[in-house]
């Protein structure tokens, strides 16, 4: 028996800085193992299947999943993506990079700074300290952040990063190759959401299938962003 989760994506993660629209999609995956031909079958949405539609979750990543994006529709709009901005990068004492974070209709979000290029960071909101400076942990090259409120919960916050010595500053490797590079931060947003294109996909699945997120409390749209390394 899969173990079905199934989730409405936004992904503007290798979009920063442009003005392209961003990659709207559902998500079918499960986390048992075994394809998911049979089901999409069934299903009858347009789902394509494979090791190749590989998912970075920010938490956790989709290594096997069926994509869609037939018939998408709405449910969404722009001003709901949210926002991982630069306010400055200043080189002193070591490089510093103040980040502006909005994280616009989610109060349930995860965040991972890239530890292979940020030696600490500071998080505030408010003001109030929320994550001091005082050294990280990390695992496999990342610190995530996991945030969740009420709606009266803080959806702005000030990211101070402290860079290592050694950070990357060219995208090219000493041969003159371009180089593949994880981005310096991943940002996922929840959101309690049901879009029409979800909805459909839901209602034929079975009832006992998992909703993304929390199981007591679901959310079924989700918002991925990103800031480069080489921003």
């Amino acid at each position: 028996m899969h173990d079905y989760q199934v989730v409405h994506v936004v992904d503007t993660a290798e979009k920063y800085g442009e003005m392209q629209d961003p990659r709207s999609y559902i998500s079918l995956f499960s986390k048992t193992p075994g394809n998911l031909k049979k089901e999409v079958e069934q299903i009858n949405e347009g789902f394509v299947c494979g090791r190749d539609k590989v998912l970075d979750l920010v938490t956790f990543s989709v290594k096997y999943g069926c994509l869609t994006n037939d018939d998408i529709g709405g449910g969404w709009s722009k001003s709901d993506i949210p926002v991982l901005h630069v306010d400055s990068d200043t080189e002193g004492n070591g490089r510093t990079t103040q980040i502006s974070i909005d994280t616009k209709v989610s109060t349930r979000w995860s965040l991972a700074i890239n530890t292979e290029e940020i030696e600490d960071f500071l998080f505030k909101a408010n003001s109030d300290e929320l994550v001091p400076a005082d050294g990280k942990g990390s695992n496999d090259g990342w610190h995530i952040i996991q945030f969740s409120g009420g709606k009266n919960s803080p959806r702005r916050f000030d990211l101070t990063l402290f860079w290592r010595k050694n950070y990357t500053n060219s995208a090219h490797n000493a041969d003159g190759q371009k180089t593949e590079q994880r981005p310096l931060l991943k940002l996922r947003t929840d959101v309690n959401r049901l879009t029409p294109k979800a909805a459909r996909v839901l209602m034929k699945l079975p009832s006992w299938c998992s909703q993304f997120g929390k199981s007591t409390f679901p959310h079924n749209l989700a918002f991925l962003t990103s800031l480069p390394v080489l921003f």
